[in-house]
């Protein structure tokens, strides 16, 4: 039960008569002023403390619900770095050394493309500069497959295969170039498979795998031969299908020759073929 101002007051008047024989006493009205003092600065002291309660429990909420920024800081510093990379596949190399006899030469990279896949054609298209053009297959494997197949100066086909590490590579010169070599854009036929694709069981279904002077039996040698078989490399890619395997092709020739025009803006010049003569160089 609480006593109001009223009951207080009354309270004392009654016990300060008692002693006084009826006569309030002077200092009542002090008492009861120092009192409504006391009872203020007490409410006050309660309702900061209340306040302070609340104020720090919505900051604990907060600390909680979203952090404060320094812990934002350091967990942001102790978070490891996203060290994944792409990494770039087989490397190209920046030069093709060729030997013609007691001829040495060493021609650029002009053109290159990378594939992702093995296991089907691929179809490169470049613009040669001369009648020195090189061609290099490189591969993540290197004991991947790799046959490589252009047209010759007869109109045939020609090309190369066996294992990428063998360093499968091409090279045409003025006796092996067809005749419009530098008059048009010209390409080359790529097929690289797995290491492990059956290439023996499918020359042995589709021709045999005839032997090589060189080979013994249905070796790679043999393999390698059979691959240069239109029907034989037809069946292998049946066989194994299109699937995941890194390599890329570089085709190197001699850096095209600039000269000014009537304009005065540089043109390029590549190596005439027999039948034409040269530009003249203003």
């Amino acid at each position: 039960m609480r006593s109001t101002e009223n009951d207080l007051r009354q309270l004392l008047n009654e016990h300060a008569q008692e002693k006084s024989a009826g006569e309030p006493p002077a200092h009542l009205d002090a008492i009861v002023r120092r009192g409504r003092r006391i009872g203020r600065t007490r409410r006050a002291v309660a309702a900061g403390a209340t306040v302070a309660v609340v104020v720090t429990a919505a900051g604990l909420m907060n600390g909680l619900l979203i952090g404060s920024p320094s812990a934002d800081v350091a967990t942001l510093a102790q978070s490891p770095a996203d060290s994944a990379q792409v990494e770039p596949g087989p490397k190209l190399p920046e030069k093709f050394s060729v030997v013609l006899g007691a001829e040495r030469f060493d021609l650029p990279l002009i053109h290159s493309q990378r594939f992702e896949t093995m296991g089907v054609a691929r179809t490169v298209t470049f613009s040669p500069t001369s009648f020195s053009t090189g061609q290099k297959v490189v591969c993540d494997d290197p004991q991947a497959w790799v046959v490589t197949a252009q047209r010759l100066k007869s109109g045939e086909l020609g090309g190369s295969a066996g294992r990428c590490e063998s360093s499968v590579s091409s090279h045409h010169d003025r006796l092996s170039a067809p005749s419009d070599w530098l008059k048009r854009p010209q390409s080359l036929q790529v097929w690289v498979f797995p290491a492990d694709a059956p290439v023996r069981q499918v020359a042995e279904v589709v021709t045999g795998c005839p032997q090589t002077p060189v080979s013994k039996g249905c070796d790679e040698s043999a393999q390698s031969q059979a691959l240069m078989r239109p029907e034989v490399r037809e069946r292998l890619s049946a066989e194994v299908g299109e699937r995941p395997g890194r390599w890329a092709v570089g085709v190197y020739d001699r850096p095209a020759q600039t000269t000014s025009g009537p304009s005065g803006a540089p043109s390029t010049v590549v190596e005439p073929p027999d039948d034409s003569p040269m530009p003249p160089t203003p």
